[in-house]
């Protein structure tokens, strides 16, 4: 699979919703446009999981086991929908990354923690399948999701918060540290920023 930019093409159909009216073009414009700028489909079924296993690691994602588990599902949701992370808490990853608009937050210059809005003028990039990115952020400043994952937490602009507080707040949290029922237990000792868990830096596939 070429080594750029993927996007799959329903979040490039997702990602068209906000343009005007007289600038869209229809689904099957938008599929061959996708194509001719050597865009294809994200795989699925079998290939997608070898593929996954393949990415991460390349990627060097730091732990052992299961390129997922339900009980890893289950916990980076609740890490990526949680306002508590931030010092506000009122800024969670979905803020900006909403899920229910295709990952990205539909404004031209991203809006974090106090309200500040981006310094540099940039939006939200989608979460969708960002761990098959090259690199991460916009600028490209990293390479591995594990990194980037830690940025958004301690950003002034962000969330705002001081990642050892963050990790004190979560590991006092019983919902976080206790299993839960069987099948989707989690069975954490600790969540750590500086060494983030599978679950912190799979919540952006």
């Amino acid at each position: 699979m070429p080594n750029v930019f993927k996007l799959s093409l329903c979040t490039l159909l997702a990602l068209s919703a906000p343009l005007s009216a007289h600038k869209k073009m229809d689904s099957m414009g938008l599929i061959k446009k996708a194509l001719e700028a050597n865009l294809v489909p994200m795989p699925t079924g079998k290939d997608l999981e070898k593929y996954l296993i393949q990415r991460v690691k390349e990627l060097g994602l730091k732990y052992q086991g299961a390129v997922m588990t339900k009980a890893q599902i289950e916990l980076g949701k609740k890490l990526y929908l949680d306002p508590r992370i931030s010092t506000s808490y009122l800024i969670s990853c979905n803020t900006c990354h909403n899920l229910g608009l295709a990952g990205v937050d539909l404004v031209s210059r991203a809006v974090g923690e106090g309200w500040k809005p981006n310094p540099h003028f940039l939006n939200s990039p989608t979460v969708y399948n960002s761990v098959f990115n090259a690199v991460q952020f916009w600028d490209g400043r990293v390479a591995h999701l594990d990194e980037q994952a830690k940025g958004p937490i301690s950003n002034p602009v962000e969330m705002n918060a001081n990642p050892k507080v963050v990790e004190e707040k979560i590991n006092s949290m019983p919902g976080y540290v206790r299993p839960l029922s069987a099948p989707m237990a989690i069975t954490l000792k600790s969540i750590s920023i500086s060494s983030p868990t599978p679950s912190l830096c799979l919540r952006r596939l």
